[in-house]
């Protein structure tokens, strides 16, 4: 009796010839792969088949997966509190991250920033949106980091390559407006190239190359849109910027939660306490605001 195996994960010829060496292996034979779906000829292996696949990091099943529409998702995230314990740890953790920055910064400014001349003029609104950057990157590596398990080829490449993007690119147009090009690609070219190795590893050579790439595009490309808006209605773009990104980043929690830990019962959950995520916030809000500050800036920028 032919039994159906629904592999949602399978995205390309790699995936099927990943999961056909693995079965060759285990002496597996009889099935035949259409798409995301694996027919096998012989039903008694069903249970075996779906162990391999799934200890290759795919989800599979006998039953089709459903996914929620946006609005089931809503509501299962408001009625389910224990399903989605979790990510609700993680939307508190970024809220306080944010007021405990915004504190730092208020304090600091009444002590000593407020000698600065024109401050609030020349760098309010950037310290602003780099609390904003670094409390949602922040979030997104402590959500990604509070789950241990396999991802797939395809989805491995995402998560390097949205950490990549968007942290090179909100750093590097930060810092590039306050800075100038030359120091706001360096910045975001090392971080975003850095978040994205160290996000894509998850899958192997193959999505560090994709950290990497999207690191080096999104950190060379934010600062040159900072520079080349410099006097042309940069402040009004810069909440729409930042919106898009930060909507990105938590599309990026969503696909992991949906494709990665929804139905996964072998995942582990290790989330990092509140104290050390507040730690690294706080040191990289200090590094990054002392070069804002005090750094070398462009001679094409006049404060």
């Amino acid at each position: 009796m032919t039994t159906t195996i629904y592999v949602p994960d399978i995205e390309c010829d790699s995936c099927v010839r990943l999961i056909g060496r693995r079965l060759a292996g285990k002496g597996i034979t009889g099935y035949t792969i259409t798409g995301d779906i694996l027919l096998l000829e012989d039903s008694e292996k069903a249970n075996d088949v779906i162990k391999e696949i799934k200890s290759l990091g795919f989800r599979a099943s006998t039953s089709p997966f459903d996914r929620k529409s946006f609005k089931e998702r809503f509501r299962d995230f408001r009625e389910n509190k224990e399903k989605y314990q979790t990510e609700r740890e993680g939307i508190e953790t970024a809220l306080g991250v944010f007021g405990l920055l915004a504190a730092i910064t208020i304090v600091a400014y009444v002590g000593f920033l407020n000698r600065i001349p024109n401050f609030l003029h020349n760098y309010g609104w950037w310290l602003f949106y780099l609390l904003i950057a670094i409390t949602a990157i922040g979030a997104a590596l402590w959500h990604y980091t509070a789950y241990r398990a396999k991802f797939t080829c395809m989805v491995g490449m995402m998560v390097g390559m949205t950490f990549g993007m968007q942290t090179g690119m909100m750093l590097g147009a930060i810092i590039g407006a306050t800075n100038g090009f030359f120091i706001g690609s360096m910045i975001g070219m090392l971080i975003g190239t850095a978040a994205g190795v160290v996000t894509g590893k998850c899958c192997g050579v193959m999505g560090i190359m994709e950290g990497m790439m999207a690191g080096v595009m999104g950190g060379t490309m934010g600062p040159m849109i900072s520079v080349m808006m410099f006097s042309d209605h940069l402040l009004w773009f810069m909440p729409f910027f930042m919106l898009i990104n930060i909507v990105i980043i938590i599309g990026l929690s969503y696909l992991l939660f949906e494709e990665v830990v929804e139905q996964n019962k072998e995942i582990i959950r290790k989330p990092a306490d509140f104290l050390t995520v507040a730690s690294l916030s706080i040191i990289a809000a200090f590094l990054l605001g002392a070069l804002m500050l005090y750094g070398p800036t462009s001679a094409l920028l006049t404060f």
